[in-house]
């Protein structure tokens, strides 16, 4: 698989068990359905498991605010290259 196809993912913020997670396609593509970009969170579930709730974005905007809003420790440090 050629590395340009590859989906990028960024640290939101490290639990015990799972990652929160920000994903983003590679530049110029978007994922099926016109998201352009997902947030994998967890949220505790017992001693072994999280439950995992994805929450998906089509604009630049919605996505930066929620971003703002629920991990305002996230550093926009990477060079995030969204659609």
């Amino acid at each position: 698989m050629n590395n340009d196809m590859t989906t990028s993912e960024y640290l939101l913020k490290e639990n015990v068990l799972t990652d929160n997670l920000l994903i983003v396609p590679p530049k110029g593509y978007v994922f099926k359905g016109g998201y352009i970009a997902k947030v994998k969170e967890y949220t505790y579930q017992s001693a072994w498991s999280d439950k995992e709730q994805v929450k998906r974005f089509r604009s630049k905007d919605v996505l930066f605010k929620y971003i703002d809003k629920h991990y305002p420790e996230f550093q926009y440090t990477y060079d995030i290259e969204i659609f």
